[in-house]
């Protein structure tokens, strides 16, 4: 069972009594935006003291410095001189006020310093990091954070997710500088749309950088989103379509780098995965758009990664050259078995387009790939090799129509640019995929470099 545990940081200001509201929620008048925040989070009602193990679980965690402690935080406090009026009025310091909420959980109490140094910023850094413990749910208040606090919530969230596996589950500002002054009501903040924000950044850079969807994955499924598409869609927006959106493009995406992964030749030709991802990019952008603006265009950022990809019908120029950008993407990604492994397959599967094979039969490709990469016919190369007793009635047929295929134009110039190209790619995918094990010549690290320029090269004559 995940502890929760809400931190936040007490102010050495006179703060002044007022309600806080969010949505339908409107707090106890209170001078403390911690006792506020604590009732929206309906921390009586959901936290827990101890689990079933008797261990405690949920606590608040209230950062205090010396100043702070003097005029904000102890029971001790009666009244306070509020300058505005110039009179001591009376006042009561946050411990007595979670004292009297009859909270389900502990209070505990951090002492910092003010921060003035760097050394100083370290030390709160370490202080909070240090009171979290693994896979933690977290709930901020940064109303009270001084200076570059907020800067150092935001980043300390991310360190301890990463490190601790905690999760942020909540911040929030109480922005008294807002209210109205007729009710003497102030909005409660949700900043939390910010860290999803960083969060979706992190993730895209990991998808287009990397290749990897994990990251995506994991956003989709922590649900974060809901809440803010109940909130802050638009009412004719279908909550429940819209996640089916997200849905659908965050798993397009997965099977699209699956195909990449795998090696899935006649799906990466026919493009439909990359349709289907244009299809759900549409949709989810329309959603974002009114639910956070800025997510849109990280969104465009993934589908940028994937330009040069298309949907197709039938086997023909545009679907081979989703097999080079395959092999590029792949190159692009660091995946070099798969990128050696696709372009060879596709230099096949182009050329048997010319000789007129069967770019589906394991035999056809074999043999026309040999043609290719010796730039010419050879009759040894397509002597008929069974390791059962199935006969193909029309290999000698076939052979003929190679034969008669070498003297066409499109043939001997597609040999002329290729041949060489396609021996180099076919020796060196054996080689990468045997582990050099069969070969002298090991796949190196200049292999990877040519490689790329290969890919360039050819993708630049298809042009």
């Amino acid at each position: 069972m995940a502890r929760k545990v809400f931190i936040s940081v007490l102010g050495t200001g006179y703060y002044e009594a007022c309600k806080y509201i969010k949505g339908s929620f409107c707090s106890t008048e209170t001078r403390f935006i911690q006792q506020a925040t604590l009732e929206y989070l309906k921390v009586c009602n959901n936290w827990v003291t101890k689990n079933a193990d008797g261990e405690v679980v949920d606590r608040i965690i209230i950062l205090l410095t010396d100043g702070a402690k003097d005029t904000n935080w102890h029971k001790s406090i009666v009244k306070r001189f509020n300058r505005k009026t110039e009179i001591e009025e009376p006042y009561e310091g946050l411990e007595q006020i979670l004292d009297n909420m009859h909270l389900p959980c502990p209070v505990e109490t951090l002492s910092i310093p003010d921060g003035k140094s760097e050394e100083e910023m370290w030390t709160i850094f370490n202080t909070v990091y240090d009171a979290l413990k693994p896979n933690d749910e977290l709930y901020f208040d940064l109303t009270h954070s001084f200076r570059y606090l907020p800067m150092l919530v935001l980043v300390l969230g991310n360190y301890a997710k990463f490190l601790k596996g905690v999760k942020v589950n909540h911040i929030s500002y109480g922005n008294y500088e807002a209210r109205n002054a007729a009710t003497n009501e102030a909005p409660l903040m949700d900043i939390l749309p910010l860290t999803m924000l960083q969060d979706w950044t992190f993730a895209a850079a990991d998808l287009i950088q990397n290749g990897n969807i994990k990251k995506l994955q994991e956003l989709k499924e922590s649900n974060a989103l809901i809440p803010l598409l109940r909130e802050r869609g638009k009412k004719n927006i279908d909550r429940r379509m819209a996640e089916g959106y997200l849905d659908g493009y965050i798993q397009s995406l997965s099977n699209f780098l699956n195909d990449m992964k795998l090696c899935q030749g006649p799906n990466i030709l026919k493009g439909e995965t990359i349709n289907k991802i244009n299809d759900c990019h549409e949709q989810v952008v329309e959603v974002f758009e009114n639910v956070i603006a800025p997510i849109p265009p990280i969104i465009n950022k993934i589908q940028d990664s994937l330009l040069g990809f298309e949907q197709t019908d039938s086997l023909n120029p545009e679907s081979l050259r989703n097999g080079y950008m395959a092999a590029k993407w792949c190159y692009d990604h660091q995946l070099y078995q798969q990128s050696i492994t696709i372009l060879d397959e596709n230099l096949t599967t182009h050329f048997c387009k010319y000789l007129g094979t069967n770019e589906f039969n394991y035999d056809h490709r074999n043999c026309s790939n040999a043609f290719l990469r010796n730039g010419g016919y050879r009759e040894e190369d397509w002597k008929k090799k069974k390791k059962d007793e199935e006969v193909d009635e029309d290999w000698e047929k076939i052979k003929e129509v190679v034969k008669d295929a070498e003297t066409y134009q499109g043939v001997q110039d597609f040999v002329s640019l290729m041949s060489i190209d396609a021996k180099w790619i076919h020796n060196k995918r054996n080689s990468y995929n045997h582990a050099s094990m069969t070969n002298d010549k090991m796949f190196t690290t200049e292999d990877v470099k040519i490689l790329g320029e290969k890919i360039q090269r050819i993708l630049t004559i298809l042009r």
